[in-house]
């Protein structure tokens, strides 16, 4: 793609995403958000799931390490079941307030989507769990 003078070069085009897209555009975002914006987030750890590794994030309501109960199971087949019927879409993003904070993207989300999801959850929503004094006590 020629670069017209005066013009930044797009971070990129087109729905299909990889690592190298996903990290580039990261880079923008976290610019933007940390010299423009001021946001004081913790660390990121973005993880790309798929809609099974979602539907199991539910479950146990996104956390990553859960002790094991028969009752995560019951809730993952009635959201399976929706998902699959149709009645129910998924998230496209998880946040887990933590530090690092932990963003789970989904793996069908486009390009645009995940710049935007990943300006929302791992930016926004960090700011938020590390500024906010209700949210900061669970995680300090």
């Amino acid at each position: 793609m020629a670069r017209q003078a005066g013009k930044p070069a797009l971070l990129f085009s087109g729905s299909d995403w990889d690592f190298k897209t996903l990290s580039r555009a990261y880079d923008a975002i976290e610019a933007i958000a940390l010299e423009e914006l001021h946001l004081d987030i913790y660390p990121v750890q973005m993880e790309i799931i798929s809609s099974q590794q979602m539907l199991d994030a539910y479950s146990s309501i996104g956390m990553p390490l859960m002790y094991r109960h028969w009752s995560f199971g019951k809730h993952f087949l009635h959201h399976d079941l929706l998902y699959r019927k149709g009645g129910r879409g998924l998230a496209y993003e998880l946040v887990i307030n933590s530090n690092p904070c932990i963003v789970y993207l989904m793996e069908e989300n486009t390009m645009a989507l995940q710049a935007l999801v990943t300006a929302h959850a791992a930016l926004g929503h960090n700011h938020f769990f590390k500024n906010n004094h209700l949210f900061r006590q669970w995680t300090d």
